[in-house]
């Protein structure tokens, strides 16, 4: 995604910089310092401090950036910092390391979100953590290939593997869902150098693999290197497990609220808790994975304002903002827009398999914005009506401004 790939070391800070996030020129970066007390820092971000969309960042002692942030109103929550009781541990100590605030409009809350991603990637503030490059670790959910597949996490995907889910955070609640996984679907964990044992081997290997692991003998592992289950049903578990990732059969998830309250009404409740536990681990695993593919289908251009009033196209392609371009107004801007649709929804851009490229941030950001903001959907244009709009305007006025 080409709104968020540079990556800058931590300099002394003289400004913002350019912005990939809007086809004007960044707005001015205002500057203010820190008054003595909470009540004059307070008073000077009121007389100075625009209530519109922006991003802001927080300049310590050493004249660095050390965190940026974004609101829909940069006064109030400037102001907010700067109180006699902050809400929260992360803002006390921001507003104790910092010496100066420093901000910039956008005009629009979206452009605010994309812009703070962008500044937080090209400077790495070390009092932010989302979105801060040196802190986000990603991982791909993988079913391996042979008879004897397994599902696990992988840094890096060798593209080798039969499905391939994600991007995910790489953290503990993930692992233990993958681990659920496994357990409930009765496939391996181990790392073997062959694809396991069946029956219809038996005879070749006798004797040599009875035991086993403790997994195949507590009942979460259909133990394949013990010979007991058919190839067939190995691969008919795999199947499930593939179908419950890809979104096609999630009532393994009714089944196992059922248990639980049938297991609890029973009144064996730690059998319960162990069915919740697994329950909230897998629903929060195919929740994930549910909004990581329904960003992904979206395609469409979104109009939004400039800080300086002119409207400005992001065209958002499998749910990347991949260009921006000007409204088509007049032959220059016409053109523009025209060779930044053309370029985004060529036809050598059909969707297929997730790239290993792809930025979860940015995902996460465009999903989270929708959601937040449902009716901001009714403002977008599919491809087709971009495409429309801006050749009938080249068409119909090539020489005059369009109003």
């Amino acid at each position: 995604m080409f709104l968020f790939s540079d990556i800058t070391e931590d300099v002394r800070f003289h400004g913002f910089g350019e912005s990939r996030c809007s086809v004007s020129a960044p707005a001015p970066t205002a500057w203010i310092a820190l008054g003595d007390s909470p009540k004059t820092t307070r008073r000077r971000i009121r007389e100075h401090c625009p209530a519109a969309p922006g991003v802001y960042g927080m300049i310590g002692l050493d004249k660095r950036l050390i965190y940026v942030g974004m609101s829909k109103s940069l006064r109030d929550r400037l102001c907010c910092y700067f109180v006699g009781r902050p809400v929260s541990t992360k803002v006390r100590r921001i507003a104790m390391e910092a010496r100066h605030v420093v901000w910039e409009k956008t005009g629009h809350e979206w452009t605010a979100w994309l812009r703070e991603l962008e500044l937080i990637r090209r400077w790495q503030p070390r009092l932010n953590a989302r979105g801060h490059p040196a802190r986000a670790r990603r991982a791909w959910l993988c079913v391996e290939r042979g008879p004897a597949a397994r599902a696990y996490l992988s840094v890096r995907p060798s593209r080798e593997e039969t499905h391939v889910f994600g991007p995910l955070p790489a953290g503990r609640p993930y692992r233990r869902a993958v681990n659920r996984l496994n357990d409930w679907f009765g496939l391996r964990v181990c790392r073997r150098s062959d694809d396991g044992f069946f029956p219809h081997q038996r005879e070749l290997f006798p004797g040599l693999h009875e035991d086993g692991c403790i997994r195949a003998a507590l009942g979460t592992c259909l133990g394949p290197c013990r010979a007991v289950r058919s190839r067939d049903e190995y691969a008919q578990r795999v199947e499930a497990a593939v179908a419950f990732l890809a979104g096609r059969d999630r009532t393994l998830l009714a089944r196992l609220h059922q248990q639980m309250l049938a297991a609890a009404a029973e009144r064996r409740f730690e059998h319960a808790a162990r069915l919740r536990d697994i329950h909230q681990d897998l629903a929060r695993l195919a929740r994930f994975l549910d909004r990581l593919r329904e960003v992904r289908r979206c395609t469409f251009v979104y109009p939004v304002p400039a800080h300086d009033g002119r409207e400005q196209w992001h065209l958002i392609h499998q749910g990347h903002v991949a260009a921006v371009a000007p409204r088509p107004r007049d032959r220059s801007s016409r053109r523009a827009c025209l060779r930044a649709i053309q370029a985004t929804f060529g036809p050598d851009d059909a969707p297929g398999a997730p790239s290993m490229s792809e930025d979860l941030d940015a995902l996460m950001l465009l999903s989270r914005w929708f959601r937040q903001h449902p009716d901001e959907q009714k403002r977008t244009l599919c491809v087709e009506e971009a495409l429309e709009f801006a050749i009938s305007r080249f068409l119909t006025s090539p020489d005059s401004s369009v109003k």
